[in-house]
């Protein structure tokens, strides 16, 4: 386990505390006790005499009790019985005051003495009630006071955080991290050996910036980070961030820009005050390419809203206003599409690249990823590095997850080498699904393609070393040919691309020759092919013809520049000559793989014949039942095709 790394000065990020609940929720309860405080006092009918209907009543002797309370000197607030007629008695008959012939009333009435008089004479039950207090009053109407109230300060603060949320729109959403609650160092950063000694230069400086200003030199104000996507960009931000041990600001590019124009240039001008004020620290923005595209793309006016976001970004991180001892750390895997303004020296003056890890970057991966899970003994990290050519850390790591899950699918308590495979294989092209129903017709139309692929690519001097076939189906394709490279490879040679074709071809010349026909399965083959075949003459230049001449704008790629410069115009002349070398490229690979597979006709229905029997054969396995010798041992018996494969 890491252990925490003290910061001294600088403080833990407190607990977040929960929420405290809705005011909605007693705004409810209030009204309810407020309903029922109304309403639910007296259930019964009151009946509000005038004097008129008083008098009458008292005349003949109806009233039953009264009770005479003071409000004023002239004005008396009597309450009481009286007596019902049978009509009225019939329709209160269910309610509690008309079940004893009775109902409740009041009124108020004139004062004077005749009428108190009266009332003593022919009313039973008299009671004269004192004067009522001035807070008397006020008491019947205190719930709806509150409820006035508490509605007031309710809205009050809704309204004083819609104004604080409208003032607060333009303020930087950067996340403020304390080195101590990161806990990634250098240590779990592996494969990019250089890329960690270039960063090491800002953790010097943050930790000593005196030693660099006393001999005259200045940090890099901004470092680029760039490279395929899972290669370790954030990680290694953060483990700067945490060797320094300094405040750490992070953010992404896409919240700087908002559908208001302004905001994200606001944005960016908070966050560098903010940086400012916790001096000295790191700011790390991750995929900056959403603000700090090219400008004058033709999107948008003059006052487009990312073009004022990294204007904003220039001038704060190079501008008349000096800036001391706030380093930009940025991400992106599209370094090509930034401004040239934003790469120049004084701001992303320097550019650190990771790249996909080698061999040896690959085993120091999995040597971290591999601590984490219980593994058994006698596993070899060497063949797994090298069978895991292309893979960026990102992928090591869910490989290494995989296998642990499998482990435990199975009911094993440690990984094993098998579920280290496996996980490999399923991470590059997909887990391998053996319930799905296949006819025979097709089984044996995928078996006898890739047994035409695994025999071109053994008889092909210059391809990629065969690794293992299947026919059991994975992801969307119903079989897979392996070939995997013992070692990198960052360049290839003319023979190499012409055996590559050779090879994508193989399987659908084996159904030429076997069935006499051709399925649909072979689409994605023919597609590389032709896309080698394109690339060898319009990029690479190895057609002899059209020459070293590059043709169009072709793009690894999927996303291209909105501002890039145009495709070439290329005349139907050259467009057809270009057109007829493809061909001739793809016809070429065509021919020498049904020359493979007529001359090895019997290693074709042999390997076939197996691969329906046993559905996966390793690479080792194909070469004993061929009666072949492996590649790299010291009596090679393959030979190569006896036709050249010149252009």
């Amino acid at each position: 386990m890491q252990k925490e790394k003290k910061v001294p000065g600088v403080p833990k990020s407190p607990l977040k505390r929960p929420l405290p609940p809705s005011g909605m929720v007693w705004l409810a309860v209030l009204l309810l006790v407020t309903t029922l405080f109304f309403f639910g006092r007296n259930t019964g009918k009151t009946a509000e005499f005038t004097q008129t209907q008083f008098e009458k009543q008292l005349a003949a002797g109806r009233i039953v009790s009264a009770n005479i309370a003071s409000r004023a000197n002239d004005v008396l607030f009597v309450t009481g019985k009286y007596k019902l007629d049978q009509a009225q008695a019939a329709l209160a008959a269910d309610t509690a005051d008309g079940a004893d012939g009775t109902g409740a009333y009041e009124c108020q009435l004139l004062n004077s003495e005749q009428l108190q008089s009266a009332i003593r004479e022919k009313v039973a039950t008299v009671e004269v009630v004192p004067a009522e207090s001035w807070y008397s009053y006020l008491l019947p109407a205190l719930p709806m006071l509150l409820l006035i109230v508490l509605l007031w300060i309710f809205f009050a603060r809704q309204f004083k955080n819609a104004n604080k949320g409208a003032m607060q729109f333009g303020k930087s959403r950067a996340k403020m991290v304390a080195p101590d609650e990161i806990n990634v160092t250098f240590d779990d950063v592996a494969g990019c050996d250089e890329a960690k000694e270039e960063v090491r230069e800002i953790v010097d400086f943050l930790r000593d910036p005196l030693k660099f200003k006393m001999i005259g030199g200045k940090i890099p104000k901004g470092c680029l980070l760039t490279g395929p996507p899972g290669t370790g960009k954030t990680l290694l931000a953060k483990a700067v961030a945490c060797e320094a041990g300094v405040p750490f600001f992070a953010i992404s590019g896409s919240d700087f820009v908002e559908m208001f124009v302004g905001v994200g240039a606001s944005r960016v001008r908070d966050m560098f005050d903010q940086a400012k004020s916790s001096a000295p620290c790191l700011i790390f923005i991750d995929e900056i390419d959403a603000v700090g595209r090219s400008r004058f793309s033709g999107l948008g006016g003059g006052h487009d809203e990312r073009e004022q976001t990294l204007n904003a970004l220039l001038v704060e991180m190079d501008g008349l206003e000096a800036r001391s001892d706030v380093i930009v750390l940025a991400a992106t895997n599209r370094p090509d599409v930034l401004d040239q303004a934003l790469l120049r020296p004084g701001r992303f003056d320097r550019q650190v690249v990771i790249d996909l890890p080698d061999i040896v970057g690959r085993r120091k991966i999995l040597d971290v990823h591999i601590k984490k899970i219980k593994t058994a003994a006698g596993i070899d990290l060497d063949v797994l590095a090298r069978h895991t050519t292309g893979l960026s850390g990102a992928d090591l790591a869910n490989m290494c997850n995989e296998a642990a899950l499998l482990a435990a699918t199975s009911g094993r308590e440690e990984v094993t080498q098998h579920d280290l495979e496996e996980a490999s294989e399923k991470v590059r092209w997909g887990r391998e699904r053996k319930s799905r129903r296949i006819s025979d017709r097709d089984r044996r139309n995928t078996a006898y393609h890739e047994a035409g692929h695994a025999i071109v690519d053994i008889f092909c001097e210059h391809a990629t070393p065969l690794h293992k076939v299947t026919i059991i189906p994975r992801g969307q394709a119903l079989g897979l040919t392996f070939m995997l490279s013992e070692e990198d490879e960052y360049t290839q040679t003319r023979l190499e691309l012409l055996d590559e074709m050779a090879v994508s071809m193989g399987g659908r010349v084996a159904e030429e020759i076997v069935f006499g026909d051709v399925a649909t399965g072979a689409v994605a083959d023919i597609e590389r092919a032709s896309h080698i075949a394109r690339m060898m003459v319009c990029v690479f230049g190895m057609n002899d013809k059209i020459g070293p001449i590059k043709y169009g704008d072709f793009r690894e790629h999927v996303h291209v520049r909105l501002d890039a410069a145009p495709q070439d115009i290329l005349s139907p002349e050259t467009a057809r000559e270009i057109d007829l070398a493809v061909r001739e490229f793809v016809t070429q690979a065509h021919d020498h793989a049904r020359e493979i597979l007529s001359r090895e006709r019997e290693r074709l229905e042999k390997l076939a014949a197996a691969l329906l029997e046993r559905e996966t054969l390793s690479a080792a396995e194909v070469y004993e039942l061929l009666s072949l010798t492996p590649p790299g041992a010291k009596d090679v018996t393959i030979k190569p095709a006896e036709t050249p494969l010149e252009a």
